[in-house]
């Protein structure tokens, strides 16, 4: 089966729109020690090149010179001989050049960028550097975009930076970010989709990710991949997260929920129920499902009841969409479903303090385990709303630091019927993202906490993440922002 998913993930494989950003320039004079800085307007992936000519004598020894890609503005001035991270400082997007004669130059890497910063080392006479072009590479096509309905001029620069985030991570697969990682995680999919869904509409990239995972290798519970490559070669991934297995199931029912295409989803069929039978069959002795969880980049957190509240929240939509299909097996699932919720209120829910804190999660008081009891339909109505707003609002709660958990709490908010409140959230995470001058949104944002980062160090952050462009999703199908 590996090869016909492989053959099917091909067939979808989307074409690279290229458009060359060509900044008006005129010829710049550099010597030794001098440093030139590029902006391209806004924020591109894609490859850079230019032209290296003699100023007033011919070069008689090797230009050397350092050419740095920013995302932000931020990263011209930072000092990468103090990086501290703990992922390889390969990916600092930093390269030492040699020119030995003058000439056309394409430097042959992809970058992510809007600065670029041009520092000469050595030149031993003057050279003239000109003809900068950036050729921006993606697979979403703007002629194809749907425009958003908005009226708050807030939530329109909101929504631009969201569909440029979306549109940079769009490649050969969804990618999680373009500067760094450029690989196809679960989670990122699921939420990339989404907004594709609701802006470029190209359901083939869809088609092609969910095809790539059913390739990929499952552990011996039965589990998907988290993550997988598949340039130049395709390579399965070895990374398990108990969570992103289930939300392959959900990616699969949007897919066939917004396109209809009953054939893929038949023949994905088994692949996603794996993912939801392994974590029936990894359950604790209290009858809930245990795994190793992301949930959330989010120091110490405990994620027994949010990671509940993603099988809920899956087994929910799995049933819904067996049910369109006729599937026999829906009334065992639904059966399992009750059931669960039944037993996640009884061992998951503090009465007294009317929130979700149990022995299980060492009483950790969490906005994460809120959010998903809701969207598992543990608790709904007028008690569901009053548990979330609380957690939200607590000053004791730990609070999401990554938009991919800030994309549910508002998702948990409009499923609620909480529309200014959650109109109300996306203006302090993404807007606040906006006010600093965010052209693509950040992997990591945390409001007054611009140097977190759960690596170690900010500047290896992906500042243009694919789980941070959900606003576009959010404002077109739910019309935010009017």
């Amino acid at each position: 089966m590996k090869e016909y998913y492989l053959k099917k993930a091909e067939e979808n494989l989307p074409k690279i729109n290229i458009t060359k950003i060509c900044p008006d320039l005129d010829p710049v004079i550099l010597n030794s020690g001098d440093t030139f800085v590029i902006d391209l307007g806004t924020h591109y992936v894609g490859y850079f090149s230019f032209k290296m000519w003699y100023a007033e004598r011919y070069i008689d020894a090797p230009g050397r010179m350092v050419v740095r890609f920013c995302e932000v503005k931020e990263e011209i001035d930072d000092d990468y001989s103090d990086y501290k991270g703990f992922l390889s400082p390969s990916w600092l997007q930093e390269e030492i050049i040699n020119i030995d004669f003058p000439g056309e130059y394409k430097m042959p890497r992809r970058y992510a960028a809007r600065y670029i910063k041009i520092s000469v080392i050595n030149a031993t006479k003057a050279l003239s550097l000109s003809n900068f072009a950036f050729e921006a590479v993606s697979s979403a096509d703007m002629n194809t975009l749907k425009p958003a309905e908005i009226i708050d001029p807030e939530f329109a620069k909101i929504d631009k930076v969201a569909v440029n985030t979306l549109k940079n991570c769009m490649q050969r697969v969804f990618e999680d970010g373009p500067k760094r990682d450029r690989r196809l995680w679960i989670g990122d999919l699921r939420l990339e989709a989404l907004a594709n869904y609701y802006t470029f509409n190209n359901s083939d990239i869809v088609k092609r990710c969910l095809y790539l995972f059913a390739a990929s290798d499952r552990n011996e519970k039965g589990m998907i991949v988290s993550h997988l490559y598949e340039k130049p070669i395709f390579v399965s991934g070895d990374w398990y997260l108990s969570d992103y297995s289930l939300l392959y199931a959900c990616s699969l029912c949007d897919y066939y929920n917004h396109t209809g295409d009953e054939e893929t989803f038949r023949d994905l069929y088994s692949v996603a129920k794996s993912a939801i039978d392994s974590a029936e069959n990894n359950k604790d002795k209290n009858g809930l499902v245990d795994g190793d969880a992301f949930i959330d980049w989010c120091p110490d957190l405990r994620k027994r009841t949010a990671y509940e509240g993603v099988y809920l929240y899956t087994l929910d939509l799995w049933c819904e969409t067996l049910e369109k299909l006729g599937y026999e097996e829906v009334s065992a699932y639904r059966n399992i479903l009750s059931n669960d919720r039944k037993n996640a209120v009884n061992l998951l829910f503090d009465k007294e303090k009317n929130a979700f804190i149990n022995d299980i999660d060492d009483r950790q008081y969490s906005v994460h385990s809120a959010v998903w009891m809701v969207l598992g339909g543990v608790v709904t109505d007028e008690k569901a709303k009053e548990i979330l707003l609380s957690a939200l609002n607590s000053e004791d709660s730990v609070k999401p630091k990554t938009p991919y958990m800030h994309h549910y709490t508002v998702d948990a908010l409009i499923k609620l019927g909480l529309i200014d409140e959650a109109e109300q959230y996306i203006r302090n995470i993404w807007g606040g993202m906006v006010d600093i001058g965010a052209d693509t949104f950040f992997e990591i944002y945390v409001p007054g906490v611009p140097d977190f980062s759960p690596y170690g160090d900010r500047k290896i952050n992906s500042m243009c993440h694919a789980w941070s462009c959900t606003p576009a999703y959010f404002i077109r199908k739910y019309g935010l922002g009017k």
